[in-house]
Order: structure tokens, then sequence, then C-alpha cells
């Protein structure tokens, strides 16, 4: 069982590091000839936006989706009623895309400190409910209500905190350095 949560942790930090690296396709610039190339005129090519601002333009975007893909299969795997087990890997694997979140989209931006910030509280969050989840099964059919309530507290507060930190890299935008 823990092997299981696992993997599914693992596989979320590897989804959430695709999306944050994205294709590094190198860029051509107009300076950079090889003899034999064709040029295009002056008034075609459109200058390279500078990479830095680029990443940052596309943080808060990589964040969401580490938030949201998650999410959805979590969900879907918690929605199988029939298997207690699978249900538990669907809140792991939701817990991972709520505590990778903020790290995701502060760090792309090159803002750590936000991101710590916001990842931490994420983190410790989805720590909280993981721990308390190993505990107690959420999922047993013969728990009582009153008794789900820390893990209902807890995969909540782990959402919003990761939400708030994607959300933050939303406002706040990319970081302007001085030349």
């Amino acid at each position: 069982m823990l092997l299981d949560r696992l993997r599914a942790v693992g596989a979320t930090c590897a989804c959430g590091f695709a999306l944050a690296v994205g294709p590094g396709a190198p860029v051509a610039h107009a300076d950079e000839r090889v003899p034999g190339d064709v040029v295009a005129p002056a008034a075609a090519v459109a200058p390279a936006a500078p990479v830095g601002d680029l990443r940052a333009g596309v943080a808060p975007l990589a964040g969401a989706l580490t938030l949201l893909v998650p999410f959805v299969v979590g969900s879907a795997l918690v929605a199988r009623d029939d298997n207690p087990r699978v249900q538990n890997i669907g809140s792991t694997v939701m817990l991972a895309g709520f505590a990778a979140a903020p790290w995701v989209s502060h760090a792309l931006a090159g803002r750590w400190g936000r991101g710590l910030a916001f990842g931490g509280a994420a983190l410790a969050a989805s720590a909280a409910t993981w721990i308390v989840m190993a505990a107690r099964d959420p999922y047993d059919p013969d728990l009582g209500n009153r008794k789900r309530l820390p893990f209902g507290f807890l995969i909540s507060t782990s959402f919003f905190f990761g939400a708030g930190g994607v959300a933050d890299s939303f406002i706040v935008g990319p970081e302007r350095r001085q030349p």
C-alpha cells in the first residue's frame, strides 16, 4: 500500500517536472548564422523574447496544470466506490499535485521566497492529510462521519494552499529585473 502511494507521488512529481521544464527546443537567432543559411529580411524576423520572461509567463499555467491534472485523475480514482485501496491512491495523487503546484509555479518564475512560503504551506497540509489518512482510512464504510472530519478539513486546506500559491503566481506576474 505504501509502495502504491509512493508510485502515485512519483508519477505526479514527474508530470509536474515535465510541465515545468517543457519542450526545451533551441531558439535560433538572426545573428547566429552558419555558412549556406538563407537569412530572412530583418523586418520579417521578430525579436526573441528573453527566456526569463517567457518562463515567468508560462509558470502560472504550469502550476495550474500541476494542480488540476492530479486533481482530476485523483478524483476519478476516488470515485471508484468498490476499492478503498484505489481511493487512497487517488487521494495521494491529489495531495501530491496540491503540494507540488505552488513550487512549480513560483520556481519557474524564479520567485524562490514566495515558492517556499506557499509551497511549504501546501506541503505541510498535504503531509498532515496523508498522516491522518494513514492513521484512519477515510474510505472505510464503517467509519462514522465525525471520525472523517480531520481528513476532510485537511484535504480541503491542502487544496486551498496549493490553489492560493498558483493564484499568487498569476497575480504577481513575471519578476522584473534591473539591467
